[in-house]
């Protein structure tokens, strides 16, 4: 059973902001007035957005696409530019960060730069996921 991590709870409301109040307050409102209506109605921005640093692995997990080297897409790095630019964009409204989908974060030659540059706003809350440290 799970357990309620209270630092973790006070460092995530240390993060809210008016600004982040106000955004979730519409991304919340557009939700029901979708479901409502029935017609899609988009307020605001992302409270929350995740970012795949690669999706390239060293390990070869059965049932990870990544592992298997199954993916329909293309297979690459995070460039450290469009990360930039989009936390530039975002990071005012944007309340939580995730640096993980497939793959393997710590396999990005740029990831820790990126995980600085993300924690010089000072004001979002982050998490790294990882599969295991690379190989050496």
């Amino acid at each position: 059973m799970s357990r309620f991590h209270t630092q973790d709870a006070k460092n995530l409301l240390s993060k809210l902001t008016a600004r982040r109040l106000w955004n979730g307050l519409k991304v919340w409102s557009s939700y029901y007035i979708s479901k409502w209506t029935k017609k899609p109605v988009q307020w605001g921005y992302p409270i929350s957005i995740s970012f795949e640093p690669t999706n390239f692995c060293n390990l070869r997990c059965p049932e990870c696409p990544s592992g298997l080297r199954s993916f329909t897409r293309p297979t690459g790095m995070l460039q450290k530019d469009f990360f930039r630019q989009t936390i530039d964009e975002m990071h005012r409204e944007l309340l939580y960060l995730v640096f993980y989908f497939q793959g393997e974060p710590y396999l990005n030659p740029n990831f820790l730069e990126m995980v600085k540059y993300a924690s010089d706003k000072k004001d979002l809350h982050g998490h790294i996921y990882q599969c295991a440290l690379p190989d050496g």
